[in-house]
């Protein structure tokens, strides 16, 4: 592939994301969500108004720039042999732009499913304060029990947005994009990171990642802006779109998928063995020691954990395995 068809093609995934980041806005701004109306008796929605733990603005924030400078960390900085300054570059935008991709779609998923469902938040009485056309409201007793249909809102402390806020309790945004964001860097770094220090330090992070964007999606119950429902419904979403951005967007597990179809992972083609080389590896398998040795008799050591560089031995491990007498962990792929 020619260097300007490589950049058409990066051009016009920019697109199809900007296309469908711009969607999920005008859903937002021009579509208004379905008006559900309530029982005056019910409990669930008379909970009081509450400061968020997290803003909106802090979770827009965090979906776009953490898992994006972690993903450049990772690209720019991984152990590839001979590789040039470009290719990372085009690595890490391929990387970056598929997750921001993920992102876009679980937007839109979330944003379709709060204007079609229209339930109510559990702070809507504090916050509407509803009024009847009849100039009644829920503290009257002839309203007890009915089901309120047509209300407005005469609370005049409250924005418009808070408002229009009211009847998009389902499902919670907050829970959707930080357990989309969240997991799918636990994902990402269960590819293409390994450290020398720990084996375990990897998974921490990853740990650290998952639980945080569960934190966040808790917060949105202790803070009355959802049911616990909703964050439920909201935490699926996420983690539906993690994986399928990992495994059908990104491919992050393209490379593992080889190697169990005896594909190497560099050249994607399944290795071509010479009637000369497959004579001497049945002779050096049918022989005692099955593996080779140094000059002091020991079986040589296998590098430590890596970024993937290794390929052949991370596409053949029981190769690897024969040759070293020890198994070979890759935790990491070649693009």
């Amino acid at each position: 592939m020619s260097k300007y068809t490589k950049l058409a093609r990066g051009f016009c995934d920019l697109l199809i994301w900007a296309a469908l980041s711009g969607a999920s806005l005008l859903l937002h701004k021009l579509v208004r969500p379905f008006r559900r109306g309530f029982f005056c008796g019910d409990e669930s929605l008379g909970y009081p108004m509450r400061e968020s733990t997290i803003g909106h603005e802090l979770v827009i924030g965090l979906v776009l720039g953490v898992p994006t400078a972690v993903i450049a960390v990772v690209e720019l900085f991984k152990q590839l042999p001979g590789s040039r300054p470009t290719q990372r570059l085009g690595q890490l935008y391929r990387q970056a732009l598929c997750y921001l991709y993920g992102l876009a779609m679980c937007t839109f998923a979330t944003m379709l499913s709060k204007l079609c469902i229209g339930r109510l938040r559990p702070h809507f009485f504090a916050v509407c304060q509803p009024m009847l056309p009849d100039g009644s409201g829920c503290q009257d007793a002839q309203n007890a029990g009915r089901y309120i249909d047509a209300f407005t809102c005469s609370n005049a402390n409250m924005s418009d947005f808070a408002f229009k806020q009211l009847n998009q309790s389902f499902p919670s945004g907050h829970a959707s994009l930080m357990m989309y964001a969240m997991l799918y860097l636990a994902i990402y770094l269960q590819v293409a990171l390994s450290t020398r220090v720990s084996k375990l330090l990897k998974h921490l992070l990853q740990f650290l990642f998952v639980m945080f964007g569960w934190y966040v999606s808790l917060t949105r119950i202790t803070d009355y802006y959802h049911h616990w429902s909703d964050v439920l419904a909201g935490a699926v979403l996420g983690v539906v779109f993690a994986w399928l951005t990992a495994v059908y967007v990104t491919d992050l597990f393209a490379n593992r998928r080889w190697a169990k179809n005896g594909y190497s992972a560099n050249t994607l083609r399944k290795p071509q063995v010479s009637p000369k080389s497959s004579s001497k590896s049945q002779a050096a398998g049918s022989s005692a020691a099955g593996a080779p040795v140094t000059a002091q008799g020991v079986p040589p050591a296998l590098p430590a954990y890596t970024f993937g560089t290794l390929p052949y031995l991370a596409a053949h491990p029981a190769q690897a395995q024969a040759q070293y007498a020890q198994t070979y962990h890759n935790y990491g792929y070649v693009p």
